[in-house]
């Protein structure tokens, strides 16, 4: 993504940027709209599969890392359950040594417990649910290019394909 490509007299210091200059204005800042609110690189990746984009899927991770960063909620959410691990492993040696009560400690223990459980559980449904929409949008996409490929010179089902594609991939977002 590195390498400077040049095109009419501008200097492109990645794929992704002259790709987008090659858009329809609106397509391209609808584009840059969903890659800036979107979380998922994944989807990001498969809304420009839609739109044309024959780069690498590393060159767009890196481009969306450069412009637009991301929340990391899973290592949010790690590190939280590493903390509350931890504090329930203090508490209990405090319960432990009688610097708290039994019965106050035993009541702050199971509250930390709890807590901890609920994270674990948002963490294994952030992953499942993550995985299989991940899954699910490669596929399309994999189907969409191959579609695209195979039909590409035939302009008959181009366009008839290229609308298809499009009712698909809103279908599938408004579905995920």
């Amino acid at each position: 993504m590195a390498t400077k490509a040049q095109t009419e007299g501008k200097v492109y210091l990645n794929i992704v940027d002259q790709w987008l200059d090659t858009l329809p204005a609106a397509d391209s800042e609808d584009f840059r709209d969903f890659a800036e609110h979107t979380p998922s690189v994944i989807e990001i990746w498969v809304y420009s599969g839609i739109l044309g984009y024959d780069g690498t899927f590393n060159d767009l991770s890196r481009w969306v890392k450069m412009k637009y960063r991301k929340l990391d909620r899973r290592g949010i959410l790690n590190s939280e359950i590493s903390a509350l691990h931890s504090d329930i492993q203090e508490l209990r040696m405090a319960i432990t040594s009688g610097e708290i009560k039994g019965d106050n400690g035993a009541a702050r223990l199971a509250a930390l417990e709890k807590e901890l459980r609920a994270h674990i559980e948002t963490s294994e449904r952030m992953n499942h649910s993550t995985d299989k929409r991940g899954m699910i949008l490669s596929g399309a996409d994999r189907v969409m290019r191959e579609m695209t490929a195979i039909f590409k010179d035939d302009p008959q089902f181009a366009e008839p394909i290229e609308n298809a594609i499009n009712a698909i991939w809103s279908k599938l977002y408004s579905e995920m």
